[in-house]
């Protein structure tokens, strides 16, 4: 009888060593497969979480407004914060000089404005002229990379784009007109397009209106007196590096930023963030500390199994080394059922680990299904390496079969 079926025979005398020598391969496996695939899954669905929640994060900060102010070097800005406007005047094309420079890496959303007060009926008014955003041609390709450029094109534009001829009217300087009706403004008439919501803010008191009807008014021909602009990121530290970009592109130019808007986006991006890392962190911990425990702990257990087996197979063992059979044969047998063992639960524990991963990440993380996916690299891992384990874990209760003296053992029975 050759070895394989002697080995086969045992298995089917002994089975209950079997199976909970089985079983024990099977639990370390299912977690050793489970950790990888579960932290695989929840990091896909992190990763995919952070990129919604940025783009989710950037609409709702981008409906907070602008947070950087692009002006004349010249201006005081004290003046601004009492008067609203800036008084210094620069050319309409800084502003494509900005939008066409790929140095400007950290800045987006590039609005010309032209603002001053003027008497509109019997009352002070901040006259607006805005231009429609000015698109960055370079930034269409590289700022949503990876399958994003639809986006970029689909995405509506920030600022005001008032048609030519029309004009925008604030909630309180609205109040009682309609739209469609003409309103006189410095002696040109405009036909009314948009009565703007209460803001509580200074736009209730703003008549907006496009660019060139705003320079021909004021008689500013080609001329803006500030570019209002998105920080990219909002990140600390950004605006050294924005205003080191506008000097070597408009060293005529000065940039300020609302600290509150900005702090705000960077606040939200940075709990987004943090919020996921930590979950993260915590599902691959926990992996790392309980994966290695359950798998020793098993091949403590299949060590203790074999040595029962040993024991209880010591008269076999004295038999087949009396009529002839050496140590390769006897440690065929141990080696041989712990690589069988091996293979069989590293196929049983690939499935329960990936069935267990599923579960824990669908009903317990949350994870979408669709995040889960078959891997071959932890399936070949375990196939390899359950077989080695059960091996080294049945080595020394194999080296103690070996020690045996079958005359010993025969004279004892």
């Amino acid at each position: 009888m050759n070895t394989l079926k002697i080995l086969l025979a045992e298995i089917g005398y002994r089975k209950l060593n079997f199976l909970l020598s089985l079983f024990a391969v099977m639990i370390a496996v299912m977690l050793f497969v489970a950790g990888p695939v579960l932290i695989d899954a929840y990091g896909r669905q992190t990763q995919q979480q952070l990129a919604e929640l940025e783009d989710k994060t950037r609409q709702y900060m981008r409906d907070m407004g602008f947070n950087l102010r692009i002006v004349h070097r010249d201006n005081d800005m004290i003046d601004f914060w009492s008067e609203d406007f800036v008084r210094w005047t620069m050319p309409q094309e800084y502003i494509d000089r900005l939008a066409h420079d790929q140095r400007l890496t950290k800045v987006t959303h590039l609005v010309a404005t032209l603002q001053k007060k003027i008497d509109w009926q019997d009352r002070k008014v901040l006259l607006i002229g805005y231009l429609p955003e000015t698109p960055q041609p370079h930034r269409a390709v590289t700022k949503f990379a990876k399958g994003r450029e639809l986006a970029m094109q689909k995405r509506l534009p920030m600022g005001e784009n008032i048609q030519p001829g029309t004009v925008c009217l604030g909630h309180e300087l609205g109040a009682g007109k309609q739209v469609g009706e003409t309103v006189d403004v410095l002696g040109k008439r405009f036909e009314l397009a948009r009565i703007a919501p209460e803001s509580g803010s200074k736009e209730d008191i703003a008549l907006k209106m496009h660019l060139a009807d705003a320079q021909a008014l004021l008689n500013l021909p080609g001329q803006i007196n500030q570019i209002m602009a998105l920080e990219c990121r909002c990140q600390e530290g950004d605006l050294p590096v924005i205003r080191q970009q506008l000097e070597q592109i408009l060293p005529e130019a000065k940039v300020t930023e609302f600290q509150s808007i900005a702090l705000a986006r960077a606040k939200q991006r940075e709990e987004v963030k943090v919020s996921r890392e930590t979950q993260q962190h915590r599902v691959e911990l926990l992996a790392l500390i309980i994966t290695p425990l359950v798998v020793g702990a098993c091949a403590v257990w299949i060590g203790l199994l074999t040595l029962a087996n040993v024991r209880e197979r010591r008269t076999e063992i004295g038999i087949l080394r009396a009529i002839g059979k050496g140590s390769g044969t006897i440690a065929g047998l141990f080696l041989g059922k712990a690589v069988l063992l091996g293979v069989v639960g590293a196929a049983v524990g690939f499935v329960l680990g990936s069935v267990l991963a599923r579960w824990l990440g669908i009903w317990v993380l949350e994870v979408p299904a669709g995040q889960f996916t078959v891997h071959y690299d932890v399936l070949l891992v375990a196939l390899l390496g359950a077989p080695l384990l059960a091996a080294v874990a049945s080595y020394l209760p194999t080296l103690a079969a070996l020690m045996q003296d079958p005359a010993a053992v025969l004279r004892d029975h």
